[in-house]
């Protein structure tokens, strides 16, 4: 019998597999490794050199809510955005080096926040690349952790404008809109209202866009609610505030300022005026190709949108390519960026790279995402990727060059100001206090100090309210010592103390001069803030010279019947003995002429000449008094200090009309350090000694054994 059942497993059925869920390859978040590398950059580079000091207009932010430092003068253009959002920090440490690591965390996650905004409306990718283009410029990684608006601005307007768009097919994004409107606003009121101008025209002009005005409008009136309050509480209004404002700004109207800001790309951080030279061109191809990428985004933008219309009309049709970004998304970025640009290029007549940022910000979008459909349309799409890498390489790597360069200039400029601060509380400055003159603001906010001005965009008082207040509490002002700078005419008798370390020297009030010198103006003193100091410089922080300075006037005024003497001794005769130092530390004796004029004592020279050209390598100059013929009864007067050439055209005429030099000639003007009279009374040799902020100290020397007898006058 034949056997026909088949085998159990020919004829067993396979069990149906159970179906596998579609596997999502996770995408990768390449924007938040774009905010943790921004904030790195900043720990590892920034933050070092700037964690010690505060910097001129981050003192004034900062000053206004520090309940430790009085306020500095806060100049009409300012807004008060940046201080409110420090203002937690700032009340609960006065580490410098806390507040520089928060704004980093802070900075990065606000990077991050605001091009996410735009991931509804690119591909992921072009929105992580243009995060990348302009957190790896130098400027924006130096501002990360400064208490400045810029940057904040700059972040603001991508997400403003980033909701503006979605703002049609998503009924939430109106109160996320208002909100970052009102927050740009406050931060910098001007830039608000540039920032909001064309987005106000796109919602007037398109249907779709209408809803979006109430937002703009009522986001721009909170925002600016506190900056017109104090207008019409200081400035009288509007007007008046933005009257004050274009004085301050150097005159707001048509200035041509596109060639100084080409001149600041890779620093200074403020070129004002802008006279600087261009450094390391070879670094700018990505700030010069801007306009280039820019113009091809917005070619290529109307170019599909034509080519859809077409296709539509003839019947064709297209279905929607996410990677095209459409003529809204392409267009209005780059027309936000143009008119947050154009004060800063057309009506100013100075730069700073800070101010066009926000430019920055909304263009590196369009062109993150012309590198993206460069790639795509490429017939080698691998090796276009790899060139735009390598590009994007190279771009980073110049812009971390420039931002070392720069954070080790902020660093010394920072640095000098708070050994400034040390200096000044080395001569006794402690609060309640008071600094004027050059930087006074950064200095006096490092010394605990009030800071006042009397000419200049920061005038908080006039000149008779300064010395009232000089009168009745310590007051320092500061003078370069560069240059032929000097005190101006109220302080011409004060006396100077050169803070070593730094480029200035503090005038005292001639009463709190003396009080210095009797207690000793070198010696330490506790510093009032704790905290890392600047690397390098421990040796100089707070160094104090031994020989304070002051004028012929100063001389005059503190001991006039000396002073008068020695005049006259030095009228006497017309040509006495000038010593200065020679390149290699030797002295130099030569004759000279010396001139008394508008309370100063003035050295004249003919061009070029030996001691002219001592004096301009090495200052320390002494002057001896022509003794005349046999033993003068007079004595002998020798007066020392510092000579400064003035190369001021207005004090060289003034002097040549007076005197009458054969011309041409050098001039310098003395500050004097010591002046000392010798003389013989009977049998003993008298020498008296003048020095800034000491009495005339008399030593009496007989003919015996006997020790000198010391005596001080005055």
């Amino acid at each position: 019998m034949e056997n026909t059942a088949a085998p159990a497993a020919a004829t067993a059925r396979p069990r149906p597999h159970p179906p596998q869920p579609p596997r999502h390859r996770r995408r990768a978040p390449w924007l938040a490794v774009v905010a943790v590398g921004y904030a790195a950059v900043q720990l590892a580079v920034v933050v070092p050199h700037v964690g010690h000091a505060l910097g001129w207009d981050e003192s004034v932010y900062v000053s206004q809510v520090d309940p430790r430092t009085p306020s500095a003068y806060f100049s009409a253009p300012r807004s008060r955005g940046i201080s409110m959002l420090v203002s937690p920090v700032v009340a609960a440490t006065s580490s410098i080096t806390v507040l520089r690591l928060l704004l980093t965390v802070l900075s990065a996650g606000a990077l991050y926040a605001a091009f996410r905004v735009w991931n509804r409306l690119l591909p992921r990718g072009p929105v992580a690349l243009a995060a990348l283009l302009f957190a790896g410029l130098w400027i924006t990684t130096i501002s990360g952790p400064a208490v400045m608006p810029n940057l904040w601005v700059a972040l603001g307007a991508v997400a403003a404008v980033g909701w503006f768009l979605r703002l049609p097919t998503e009924r939430h994004a109106r109160w996320w809109l208002a909100a970052v409107i009102a927050g740009v606003t406050l931060v910098r009121t001007p830039d608000g209202g540039w920032l909001a101008l064309p987005l106000l025209a796109v919602a007037l002009r398109l249907r779709a866009w209408r809803p979006a005005l109430p937002p703009l409008v009522g986001g721009l009136l909170l925002g600016a609610a506190q900056w017109i309050g104090e207008a019409y509480d200081r400035f009288g209004g509007v007007g008046g505030r933005l009257d004050v404002s274009s004085e301050v700004e150097g005159g707001m109207g048509l200035h041509f300022a596109v060639g100084a800001a080409l001149r600041s790309l890779n620093g200074p951080q403020l070129c004002r005026p802008c006279e600087v030279g261009l450094t390391h061109p070879e670094l700018t191809l990505w700030w010069l190709s801007l306009p280039v990428l820019t113009l091809t985004a917005v070619t290529l933008a109307l170019r599909d949108r034509h080519e859809r219309r077409t296709r539509t009309r003839v019947g064709l049709g297209r279905p929607y390519v996410p990677q095209d970004p459409g003529v809204p998304v392409t267009v209005l970025p780059i027309v936000c960026a143009a008119s947050l640009a154009v004060p800063y290029l057309l009506l100013i007549d100075y730069s700073a790279p800070r101010f066009l940022m926000p430019s920055y910000a909304l263009l590196a979008l369009p062109i993150a995402a012309l590198g993206f459909r460069a790639v795509r349309d490429a017939r080698s799409p691998r090796h276009m990727a790899t060139a735009l890498g390598i590009v994007v390489l190279l771009h980073l790597g110049s812009q971390l060059a420039v931002l070392t360069h720069t954070s080790a200039i902020s660093e010394k400029t920072t640095g000098r100001y708070r050994t400034a601060a040390d200096g000044l509380q080395r001569l006794g400055l402690r609060p309640p206090c008071l600094v004027a003159g050059d930087r006074a603001l950064p200095v006096a906010y490092h010394a605990g100090c009030a800071s006042a001005q009397t000419a200049g965009n920061n005038r908080s008082t006039s000149v008779s309210g300064l010395l009232r207040r000089a009168g009745h509490e310590p007051t320092a002002l500061l003078v370069r010592r560069d240059g032929d700078a000097r005190p101006p005419s109220y302080a011409r008798t004060w006396i100077g103390f050169p803070l070593a370390g730094t480029a200035w020297s503090a005038y005292l009030p001639p009463d709190q001069a003396r009080r210095v010198a009797a207690r000793g103006a070198g010696k330490p003193l506790p510093s009032r803030e704790s905290g890392p100091r600047m690397s390098g410089n421990a040796a100089s922080m707070g160094a104090m010279t031994t020989h304070p300075i002051t004028s012929w006037a100063g001389f005059q005024a503190a001991e006039p019947g000396f002073a008068t003497a020695a005049q006259e001794r030095f009228e006497g005769y017309r040509t006495h003995v000038l010593a200065t130092v020679r390149r290699d530390g030797s002295p130099r004796l030569t004759p000279l002429e010396v001139n008394f004029r508008f309370g100063e004592l003035w050295l004249g020279m003919m061009p070029d000449s030996r001691k002219a050209l001592d004096l301009r390598r090495d200052r320390r100059f002494s002057i001896q008094a022509n003794p005349g013929p046999g033993t003068s009864a007079g004595g002998d007067v020798r007066v020392s200090g510092r000579a400064v050439e003035v190369t001021d055209r207005d004090s060289l005429a003034r002097f040549a009309a007076e005197v009458h030099p054969p011309e041409p000639f050098h001039l310098f003007r003395a500050e004097v350090t010591e002046v000392v009279h010798t003389a013989a009374e009977g049998s003993d040799l008298v020498l008296r000694t003048w020095r800034p902020g000491h009495p005339v100290q008399v030593v009496r020397r007989g003919t015996d054994d006997s020790p000198p007898r010391v005596d001080e006058t005055g």
